[in-house]
């Protein structure tokens, strides 16, 4: 799929390098999109998405 539609979400950019962590720059791109989209969200509001996130990635943990 992904060397078929070089549009595809689900797949790293074709230049990212081996050892990169793909879903740790992913999650950081869509975080900076979703401030610029909703630049006027609350602190609270951003702590919320962050738990939500990171109960789905099943992170035990958030410090």
């Amino acid at each position: 799929m992904c060397d078929t539609d070089p549009h595809s979400y689900d797949c790293a950019d074709p230049n990212t390098l081996i050892g990169t962590p793909f879903l740790a720059h992913s999650l950081v791109d869509t975080a900076e999109l979703w401030s610029f989209l909703h630049p006027f969200a609350t602190l609270e509001e951003r702590r919320k998405l962050l738990v939500q996130v990171a109960q789905l990635l099943g992170v035990d943990s958030i410090s």
